[in-house]
C-alpha cells in the first residue's frame, strides 16, 4: 500500500509552448517566445536568441531583427514540457498532533524566547 504523503512530493509537469521568431526580411533566428497557451498571446516571455536573460514583453510582434531591422515571424511552435523539481523537493506538512518530543522542545524554545525579555 503506497503512503498518500509520498504522492504529493511527485514532481509536476508544466507545459509549455515556445515559438521560435525569425527575421521576415534576412532568415535570422533571433530567439524565442515562450507562451502557457496556444494560441500565442502579445505579451509572453521573450528569449533572445544572443544568451540575454528572458524578460517579459508587451507585444512581441514589435520586436525587431537585431541585424538587419527586419519584422519577425513564428517559426514553428512546440509543446515543451518542464519538470518542476523544487515542487518535489518540499515537505507536505504532516497531519495530526505533533510527537511529545516536539510539544517539549517548542514549548522550552518558547520559554527560552520569553525569558530573554
Amino acid at each position: 500500500m503506497s503512503d498518500p504523503a509520498s504522492n504529493d512530493r511527485q514532481p509536476t509537469d508544466h507545459t509549455v509552448y515556445l515559438a521560435e521568431l525569425q527575421c521576415f526580411m534576412c532568415g535570422h533566428v533571433v530567439g524565442s517566445i515562450e507562451a502557457d497557451r496556444k494560441p500565442l498571446l502579445p505579451s509572453d516571455i521573450w528569449r533572445p536568441a544572443d544568451s540575454s536573460p528572458p524578460r517579459r514583453v508587451a507585444d512581441w510582434r514589435s520586436l525587431r531583427c537585431s541585424r538587419c531591422g527586419g519584422p519577425l515571424y513564428t517559426e514553428g511552435v512546440e509543446a515543451v514540457v518542464h519538470h518542476d523539481e523544487t515542487e518535489a523537493l518540499r515537505e507536505a506538512p504532516r497531519r495530526g498532533r505533533p510527537p511529545k518530543w516536539l510539544v517539549e522542545q517548542r514549548r522550552r524554545a518558547r520559554e527560552a524566547g520569553e525569558a530573554r525579555f
